[in-house]
């Protein structure tokens, strides 16, 4: 009887990532002087889709959720943790290319998600909080999904729209809009 393979849950991914990414210097936290070597250089990378099978992609530097298509490729985010932070709380920086997802409020006062240009491995190597960049990342306790709360905004989630090609925003629990996602690694 051939064995079942195991798909790992988001805190089993979340763990070996953030042990993959230990630093080695042996100074819990350098100064800037020193110099930080990590065991790993590279982030990971992840689909992700909503409930409805909307993925996450990028067009025109706007985060979305768009339906899969057989001709519609598929966007890969890295991610990496933020080591500045509590790890129990999983914090990661997430991106594409040279760009950062962010959380910042606009001028009359919205909260948003934005795409900005920064390469998450500047932010992952830089020993501060970056708590703008940062998403808290766990399960709702089902092992085959996961959701993004804003460190910069506590209580606010990366989420969907029931419409298609809309923007990513970010929602509190309990709305109409979807925080939960699930997820694919590349292998």
């Amino acid at each position: 009887m051939a064995k079942k393979l195991h798909k790992k849950t988001w805190e089993e991914e979340m763990v070996d990532l953030f042990n993959a990414h230990k630093p080695t210097s042996g100074h819990p936290e350098p100064s800037e002087e020193q110099a930080v070597t990590y065991a790993h250089e590279e982030p990971w990378l992840f689909k992700f889709w909503d409930l409805s099978q909307k993925f996450l992609r990028v067009v025109n530097n706007v985060l979305i959720a768009t339906p899969q298509t057989s001709y519609s490729p598929g966007i890969f985010f890295a991610v990496i943790p933020n080591t500045a932070l509590d790890p129990k709380n999983i914090p990661i920086f997430m991106g594409t290319g040279n760009c950062a997802v962010s959380c910042t409020k606009s001028g009359d006062g919205q909260l948003q998600i934005q795409i900005v240009e920064k390469n998450i491995m500047v932010l992952y190597r830089t020993p501060e909080e970056f708590k703008n960049f940062t998403f808290y990342s766990k399960s709702d306790g089902r092992p085959e999904i996961c959701y993004f709360e804003s460190a910069e905004f506590p209580g606010w989630f990366i989420s969907t729209s029931s419409e298609p090609n809309k923007p990513i925003g970010l929602s509190q629990k309990g709305g109409p809009d979807n925080i939960l996602f699930y997820f694919e690694k590349k292998k």
